[in-house]
């Protein structure tokens, strides 16, 4: 990998004050610049209605909103990271993938203004960083066209910019506290806010907004589902009996992703075979594969920023064994349930409600297979359940896999949220309460799944997952030669 040779140019950062994003970033987002906009005005009418409601507040109705863009992290002196991963809530409002930038949303009840800071070039002429890194867009009043933006400033400006009287400062205390490239700008902006006029979960406002997908939207998510859909396909299809290491499972899923189309992960993808799935937050991705085990696959594309996210557990050799495909289609006839939910009219599911559902139904199916002893009482039932289900069964998604963080389980799902449906069964070898023979089995299987005023809509529904289609994609695996 080629270095820098001159270290004045890595050491002349923030000596020059250039504005300018990089051109490379301006790939289409598939959402409209006037999205953007409404998404904006959407995040300063919560803020006014919620000054309004705030007694602390109610002398002044001026406000600002400050968010702040991911900085860009290094693994060496002149190694950045890569893929860059922008900060979401940054790029919902605004479509920017350039780093170390901020937004301000300043206004009152009548008017707001929109005001992008930029870092300054990291080399002491622009001509240089572009030689390195590719080419810039320099010109104010462009970088305001491409985004909407009303003012573009450099990065050192914000200390000095003019803040309303009496206003209310709304940002997200944990973004502040990670943005180390803007700190020196930011700690005395802040400063000059009194205390009682700060709101630091500006994050909940904006989840409730992102939380709702627009149409736009909802068709990036199906084309991420649809590319990640495909590539569960590809990689169940090309990965051969002999194959004897998870590792190369990731490879064959990260190659077909890349194949389709996408840019990149959507997250780091887990491959565990032998029950190692039973290891929650298993990621090692390197132990070997025998003939006869199952392999459990969760990872999803990212398509323009928006993230698909499949789980499926497939036998290597071909062909569950009796134990493995009752437990299977158990946990698949739970996933189905919850999924089919949301034909029944009820507008009160939350999350909160489908664990506990996912719960009963856990229950019910496994003391119907007499896995769970029917003469066990339901408090011992619950809590074998808990032990072999810790997982939520659900999470939104979107901008982000784990999307929304700030939405409470217990907030009733609507239509236009995108949630994943993934129950789980996780029964550790050692594990006493279940007969012998169903230990060490663990997956769970996961769908995207779209809300909607008539119900729901599976956006990974082209991914198999029931036995047969499973074994049929498995013949044609054992049929064909690798593509």
């Amino acid at each position: 990998m080629f270095t820098i040779r001159s270290k004045s140019l890595i050491r002349s950062f923030l000596r020059h004050s250039h504005t300018y994003i990089d051109h490379y970033d301006l790939s289409t987002t598939g959402i409209s610049l006037n999205e953007f906009q409404q998404r904006r005005q959407a995040l300063v009418n919560l803020i006014r209605n919620y000054i309004k409601t705030q007694k602390e507040h109610k002398t002044s109705t001026n406000f600002t909103i400050c968010l702040p863009a991911s900085s860009r992290l290094f693994m060496g002196p002149d190694v950045a990271y890569f893929p860059f991963k922008q900060q979401s809530d940054f790029y919902y409002l605004t479509g920017c993938m350039q780093p170390d930038a901020l937004l301000l949303l300043g206004g009152n009840d009548q008017t707001y203004s929109t005001s992008l800071f930029l870092s300054p070039c990291p080399m002491t002429l622009i001509d240089e960083y572009e030689r390195w890194f590719g080419p810039t867009i320099k010109n104010k009043e462009k970088i305001c066209e491409i985004f909407g933006i009303d003012h573009v400033y450099p990065m050192n400006q914000l200390t000095t910019w003019k803040i309303p009287s009496s206003s209310v400062l709304f940002h997200n205390s944990q973004l502040i506290d990670d943005a180390s490239i803007n700190k020196k700008n930011l700690v005395p902006f802040f400063k000059r806010f009194s205390s009682s006029t700060v709101c630091s979960q500006l994050n909940h406002f904006l989840h409730s907004l992102r939380s709702i997908k627009s149409s736009a939207e909802q068709d990036l998510l199906r084309q991420a589902c649809q590319l990640t859909s495909t590539a569960f396909i590809q990689t169940i299809k090309n990965c051969k009996k002999r194959i004897d290491n998870e590792h190369l499972i990731q490879a064959r899923f990260q190659y077909e992703c890349a194949r389709l189309g996408s840019t990149s992960m959507a997250f780091y993808p887990v491959v565990a075979a032998k029950g190692r799935s039973n290891v929650l937050h298993y990621q090692k991705n390197d132990q070997p594969i025998t003939k006869d085990d199952l392999i459990m696959l969760d990872g999803g594309c990212l398509y323009k920023q928006y993230a698909g996210d499949i789980t499926r557990l497939w036998p290597m050799n071909g062909r569950f064994n009796s134990a493995q495909q009752q437990l299977y289609e158990i946990l698949l006839t739970v996933q189905k349930d919850l999924i089919e939910y949301f034909s029944s009219g009820d507008k009160s599911v939350s999350r909160s409600k489908l664990n506990a559902l996912a719960d009963q139904y856990m229950i019910k199916y496994l003391r119907e297979e007499f896995i769970l002893s029917r003469s066990i009482d339901e408090r011992d039932a619950k809590r074998i359940v808990n032990d072999l289900c810790p997982t939520s069964v659900s999470h939104h998604l979107g901008l982000d896999v784990h999307d929304c963080e700030a939405i409470s389980f217990s907030e009733p799902l609507q239509s236009g949220n995108v949630i994943t449906i993934e129950p789980g069964l996780y029964i550790p070898w050692d594990y006493q309460d279940v007969p012998s023979i169903y230990r060490g089995f663990a997956t769970r299987i996961e769908d995207d799944v779209l809300i909607t005023d008539q119900g729901y809509e599976v956006l990974t529904k082209l991914c198999p997952k029931e036995v047969n289609d499973l074994y049929k994609l498995l013949d044609e695996r054992d049929r064909t030669p690798i593509e």
